[in-house]
């Protein structure tokens, strides 16, 4: 019986163990936002994309995070777009245009802008100015944050998980040497009656 009940307990604590292995912030289908707590800072290549348009592309993109706060330098596919905004072109207009960016071009004539970044792997609203139609345009970005190096993204866990079910497992294997032991006195004792 005590070694039926050691068996399932060392079962249970691997499961245990297992269970708390760290694990990726933001799994590969994006269903948790990663913020800027969670990456190194430091400057990486980062792969962005538009989810509702051809037309709005992004062709490069750097995400830079510093201290708690990501920010992007993104290049357009084409020139028609003057201004962006992170957030919705309804929006854009109602500041002091601070939060605005106005293009630069790189040194292949595309637009370039800097935008900031409020989360990885979750649409983030960003509203493009057309420089033809002069109006803004709504569009939902993601940047991806499994295009990043490997350990830049930091890892989450249980972390008092695992060693706790590392000793708990210890104390399982001890006990069951324990109650090997004592069956062994026990059958030598049996045996030299």
């Amino acid at each position: 019986m005590k070694m039926r009940l050691c068996g399932i307990l060392s079962v249970l604590l691997a499961v245990l163990c297992a269970s708390a292995l760290p694990v990726p912030v933001s799994a590969a289908g994006g269903d948790r936002p990663v913020t800027a707590e969670n990456v190194a800072n430091g400057t990486y290549e980062i792969e962005a994309e538009t989810l509702n348009s051809s037309m709005f592309r992004i062709v490069a993109c750097t995400l830079t995070v510093t201290d708690e706060s990501m920010s992007a330098h993104v290049t357009l596919s084409a020139k028609g777009f003057g201004k962006l905004f992170a957030g919705h072109g309804a929006d854009a207009d109602h500041g002091d245009g601070s939060e605005i960016s106005v293009f630069s071009e790189d040194g292949e004539g595309r637009h370039t802008f800097d935008i900031p970044v409020s989360a990885l792997d979750t649409p983030i609203p960003v509203a493009g100015w057309s420089i033809k139609r002069e109006k803004w345009y709504d569009y939902d970005v993601v940047f991806h944050a499994d295009s990043l190096p490997d350990g830049v993204v930091a890892k989450s866990g249980n972390s008092w998980i695992l060693p706790c079910a590392a000793g708990c497992t210890a104390a399982a294997v001890i006990a069951v040497f324990a109650v090997r032991g004592s069956r062994r006195r026990k059958k030598k004792q049996g045996d030299a009656a």
